[in-house]
């Protein structure tokens, strides 16, 4: 297939792929974007030259792509449901949570090794520059640099689900 018999292929049935994805996924703007993406796929994988029915091939591949799209949907729309839940928790017991999160945060930094916590200490709870950190510590401030990322690395690793409040924790608890 050429490059303008496919063209006339996609203006001849664009209309018809999309009232079919419409009926999987009832939104117009992500049928045309998941229409308009396989049919550009299936031309640059050349594997429209491959097939002796191409409307059938794009057709099971708009399916395929529609039910990607919507297990996309819902577990997106789970984590919203998560973080709203989080956050009405936090709401309604916020004392308690915040003391929770502070201790969590303290563990999490007792944790780290005790070069890296020194410096991340240095830091976040003395306000210091890493070139500050650097020459006190005898240290080259990329050595200072590489041992900050590893504590945050590390303290949003280990506060799991509330990685999202780790900027607000740090305030938190040297704030």
């Amino acid at each position: 297939m050429t490059r303008t018999e496919f063209n006339i292929f996609f203006e001849k049935h664009y209309e018809n792929y999309c009232r079919y994805a419409f009926t999987i996924i009832r939104d117009k703007d992500e049928v045309e974007d998941i229409v308009q993406s396989v049919m550009v796929n299936i031309w640059n994988s050349g594997k429209i030259h491959e097939t002796e029915k191409p409307e059938h091939y794009v057709l099971r591949s708009i399916k395929f792509k529609c039910i990607d799209y919507q297990r996309k949907a819902i577990v997106k729309r789970k984590h919203e449901a998560e973080v709203i839940h989080l956050n009405v928790t936090h709401d309604e017991e916020e004392e308690n949570n915040e003391e929770y999160l502070i201790s969590l945060m303290q563990e999490a930094i007792e944790k780290l090794p005790e070069k890296t916590q020194q410096v991340f200490k240095m830091a976040k709870r003395d306000g210091k520059s890493y070139k500050q950190i650097a020459g006190e510590l005898d240290i080259s401030p990329k050595t200072v640099e590489n041992q900050m990322g590893r504590a945050f690395k590390h303290l949003r690793e280990s506060l799991g689900k509330y990685k999202h409040l780790y900027s607000f924790l740090i305030f938190l608890t040297f704030g």
